[in-house]
């Protein structure tokens, strides 16, 4: 018996090209092929015809056995559609990588956070302080200015230049302190969704190692 070589054909699915190509009648030359045709009459001939090779068929061995079955386009669908493919895992972006680069566990977050807000307070009652000693030079001056005036007298012009440079002070220190307030609140905000995303990603990466 002789077996002659199939024309290339090309399936409709990719799995199904996959599994003709490692099957072909080339590798088993000396076997029978039994396919059915639309009849659903059985055949056993040394090759698939080739607008029946997409409906499966089986390979047989010259004792009769069946090497090999390949199954058709539409079994080979039902099983992908019955065992999808799992989604590979997101890519974690940028941020999150840094997220997880930078800290080890939610507790360092939290200490971090906690050093931010210290910091912060230490400035801020640096300022406080340095407005309530403005305030009090502001008195003092302010007092000597109306000294003159009770006295019918012209202000000194060094005198209302001091008292316009406290005030600008005190302006710009309750500005920083205000600046700062802003920035306690923004340091609670931020770090409240640091620990949540982490929190997050820890459990997403603990799923996945726990899956088989």
């Amino acid at each position: 018996m002789t077996c002659q070589h199939l024309k290339p054909i090309l399936p409709t699915t990719l799995a199904y090209t996959l599994i003709v190509l490692t099957t072909s009648p080339t590798i088993y030359a000396a076997d029978l092929f039994r396919w059915q045709d639309d009849k659903g009459n059985t055949h056993y001939t040394d090759q698939v015809p080739p607008e029946y090779m997409k409906q499966g068929y089986r390979v047989i061995s010259e004792q009769g056995l069946t090497i090999r079955t390949i199954k058709s386009i539409s079994e080979i669908e039902k099983t992908q559609a019955a065992n999808p493919a799992p989604e590979p895992p997101k890519k974690l972006s940028s941020e999150d990588q840094r997220l997880l680069i930078t800290y080890s566990s939610e507790d360092e977050i939290i200490s971090t956070r906690a050093r931010k807000l210290a910091d912060t307070k230490v400035m801020m009652g640096s300022t406080e302080e340095n407005i309530g000693l403005l305030d009090a030079q502001f008195r003092q001056l302010a007092k000597r200015a109306g000294d003159y005036e009770k006295q019918a007298k012209p202000i000194p012009s060094s005198l209302l230049t001091q008292i316009s440079s406290v005030k600008r002070k005190i302006a710009n220190h309750n500005a920083r302190l205000k600046k700062d307030t802003d920035n306690m609140a923004k340091i609670e905000q931020e770090f409240g969704e640091k620990l949540l995303r982490y929190r997050q990603l820890r459990n997403d990466m603990n799923d996945l190692e726990r899956k088989p």
